[in-house]
C-alpha cells in the first residue's frame, strides 16, 4: 500500500492543535452572539409594529364609534325624508286623478256645446293631371 498520499500535514506541536482549536471556538462565539443579536434586534422590531397595530386598532375603533353615531343620526334623517316622500307622491297622485277627471268632464263638455261638422270626404280618385297641348305642325316652305 502506498502511504504517500496528499493528506494535509499533521501538526507537528500540540502547540499548535490548541491555537487552532482556541481559533474556531472564538468563531464559533462570535457567529452566536451575532445569531443573539440579530434575533434581539427583530424582537425589538416585531414589538414597535405590534405596538403600532395596537394604535391603529385603537383609532379604527374610535372612528368606527364616532361614524356610527353619524351613520345613526343620518339614517334617522332619511328615515324621515323618505317618509315625507311617500306622502307628497301619494298627494301627487290623487291631484293627477282629480285632475284627470275634472278634464275629462270638462272636455266632454265642450264637446257638447260645439257642434262640430261632419268631416269632408276623402277623396279617392286623384285629380285628372291635364295633358300637354300637343307640338304644332311643322311649317313647309313654298
Amino acid at each position: 500500500m502506498n502511504h504517500d498520499l496528499d493528506l494535509p500535514p499533521p501538526f507537528e506541536r500540540p502547540e499548535q492543535m490548541e491555537t487552532a482549536i482556541s481559533r474556531l471556538r472564538y468563531l464559533i462565539i462570535a457567529v452566536l452572539i451575532a445569531m443573539i443579536a440579530g434575533y434581539a434586534v427583530l424582537g425589538v422590531v416585531v414589538w414597535q409594529i405590534i405596538g403600532r397595530i395596537d394604535q391603529l386598532a385603537t383609532k379604527t375603533n374610535g372612528i368606527d364609534a364616532t361614524l356610527g353615531v353619524k351613520f345613526g343620526e343620518t339614517n334617522t334623517k332619511l328615515a324621515t325624508t323618505n317618509a315625507k316622500l311617500d306622502t307628497i307622491s301619494g298627494r301627487i297622485a290623487a291631484e293627477f286623478k282629480t285632475m284627470e277627471t275634472e278634464m275629462t268632464t270638462q272636455i266632454g263638455a265642450i264637446t257638447k256645446s260645439v257642434a262640430m261638422p261632419p268631416p269632408a270626404p276623402v277623396q279617392t280618385k286623384p285629380a285628372p293631371v291635364p295633358k300637354p297641348a300637343p307640338p304644332p305642325p311643322p311649317r313647309h316652305r313654298p
